[in-house]
């Protein structure tokens, strides 16, 4: 009988199948190795994303009891009344929660695996994490903390740096600690895309998938570098569901450069993966100006279809993804002139975009691919 793995992650919705939160988990059971289960409330009006990219993975829904302290009931009796049938148990960044949630399953199965994926920003373990603001909580947080990273037993971070900062920081789980990087699904986009778009085929487009308008995504430096640059005959599409009035935004550009008309197109939110992933298919450039992101998966997506990828200084993981910038740039956070330079340099002459191409494939095919990501875990959980 194949042992049990379950990802406790209450706040999951359907995006989160298709990210390491439910990635992870089907690539062990796409492999034989578990049967694995998401443990979560239902915070999406369906969750079809496990019918295509997660359809190895199970989902077992809470019914929601109210909150004891910061923690869910619902959480609590879970873990009483299963943790004897959960031989591993997988848990998300080092916070209250997952300390205490980890502590209260080994409590009813001595026996049981913890499994804690950081997915965190190199800045915060260069500060350290913060469980209160009042001294003597934060020292009784601290000494369980210690008591739980004893226990566990493997942890992982998303690129070298951050290993190697986790190590630093936590000298106690320096034997436990391994790197697994975030990656995407090749066998099923593989399976959707037989044949990908040449570079000499695709349209002059530059791309941005993400959560349009939201602050901590900054947006706007990238429509108003886009509006700055020598765009001729290139256009920003913009894929994802629209916030804070952007799209406001973006039409008083248009009304201030009618030339802007058909230029900048805003999709909405595009459900559908394979429909998702023709958008990277078609465009040669893709650019994110987020201030901070721990990794961010839409890189490799974009890479998979031999996309040139723009990140900020701000992106943990980008020197990693990109082969130390080979096959991507980063620009300093909100420098919109900076970004316009590098807009100009890439369409003047993208004979650096399709030299990078196949490069960008052949790099998440052997490095960010969930079923190759996911082999020194089960090494360490053998």
């Amino acid at each position: 009988m194949k042992p049990n793995f379950v990802i406790l992650f209450p706040v999951a919705q359907n995006v989160h199948l298709i990210k390491d939160v439910g990635q992870i988990a089907n690539a062990l059971a796409a492999k034989g190795n578990y049967n694995s289960t998401l443990v979560c409330y239902n915070n999406s009006p369906n969750y079809n994303n496990q019918q295509t990219e997660a359809r190895h993975l199970k989902i077992h829904f809470l019914k929601p009891k109210g909150q004891f302290l910061f923690m869910e009931k619902a959480v609590l009796n879970y873990l009483k009344e299963n943790a004897q049938k959960i031989d591993v148990l997988q848990l998300f960044h080092l916070t209250k929660e997952s300390i205490y949630y980890g502590l209260h399953y080994l409590k009813y199965n001595k026996k049981g695996k913890i499994y804690l994926k950081m997915d965190v920003y190199n800045e915060m373990l260069e500060q350290g994490i913060t469980y209160s603001k009042k001294p003597l909580f934060q020292w009784f947080h601290n000494l369980k903390e210690r008591q739980f990273l004893k226990k566990i037993t493997v942890i992982t971070a998303e690129n070298p740096l951050s290993l190697a900062l986790l190590k630093k920081s936590y000298p106690i789980i320096t034997d436990k600690a391994i790197l697994l990087t975030n990656g995407i699904n090749v066998a099923y986009v593989a399976e959707n895309f037989p044949e990908r778009l040449k570079f000499h085929q695709k349209q002059n487009i530059i791309l941005s998938v993400g959560r349009i308008g939201v602050e901590e995504k900054n947006y706007k430096m990238l429509v108003d570098a886009f509006c700055e640059c020598d765009y001729s005959d290139w256009k920003l599409v913009l894929v994802g569901p629209i916030e804070n009035k952007f799209d406001e935004y973006v039409s008083k550009k248009i009304v201030a450069n009618p030339a802007l008309k058909h230029k900048i197109e805003l999709v909405g939110n595009v459900e559908d993966r394979v429909s998702l992933y023709e958008y990277y298919n078609q465009s040669k450039l893709f650019c994110l100006t987020s201030p901070f992101e721990s990794f961010g998966i839409a890189f490799t997506e974009a890479m998979y279809f031999g996309n040139y990828v723009i990140g900020t200084s701000g992106h943990s993981s980008f020197d990693f993804i990109t082969n130390e910038e080979q096959l991507g740039i980063k620009v300093p956070i909100d420098d919109v002139s900076i970004l316009i330079k590098v807009f100009n340099e890439r369409i003047l002459d993208n004979s650096k975009l399709a030299a990078n191409a196949s490069i960008a494939n052949k790099q998440v095919v052997d490095k960010f691919n969930w079923s190759k990501i996911v082999e020194p875990l089960l090494d360490r959980l053998k």
